[in-house]
């Protein structure tokens, strides 16, 4: 998958989460250093799930010495402080995406990857229903749904 981000326009929403994953990572003793900030950045701006090689590529252009360890390590304290989600994408299994808190629900394009979070307020009662109907309680779940974005069908009507 080739992934396309246009770093020439920082989105503010995106500036914001990396300076509070900076500050988490402060909080949790973790160094700051500029190889660990590309990375940051580049999770934080794409709209489309990642794999480390990806990241790693990708945070290259700007930081020429990062180590693929670093990708690791980094993605590794992302995920135990519940910034980032490891998913599956169709044709890649292990992306690494920006999380949200609460319960994740998460449309990805077949076609182009981005991918956004969605609310499933409606689906969730039912999955308490499935659950209860067989025993479980429900402790966290996580959703993806496939299909082709706005754009994608776009493009593919034009066709």
């Amino acid at each position: 998958m080739i992934i396309n981000i246009n770093n020439n326009m920082e989105n503010p929403n995106t500036v914001t989460i990396q300076k509070e994953w900076e500050r988490q990572l402060q909080q949790t003793g973790s160094r700051l250093t500029e190889p660990r900030r590309a990375i940051l950045k580049v999770i934080t701006e794409s709209d489309h799930p990642l794999t480390p090689i990806q990241i790693y590529d990708q945070a290259r252009q700007s930081e020429p010495y990062l180590g693929l360890v670093t990708v690791y390590r980094t993605i590794e304290i992302l995920e135990n402080l519940h910034l980032i989600d490891r998913i599956h994408n169709l044709g890649q299994c292990q992306t690494i995406f920006r999380g949200t808190s609460g319960h994740q629900h998460l449309l990805t394009c077949t076609q182009c990857g981005s991918s956004v979070h969605f609310e499933g307020l409606l689906a969730e009662a039912q999955f308490e229903e499935i659950a209860a109907f067989n025993g479980y309680k429900i402790s966290g779940h996580w959703l993806q749904l496939y299909g082709l974005c706005q754009q994608c069908l776009k493009e593919e009507h034009e066709n």
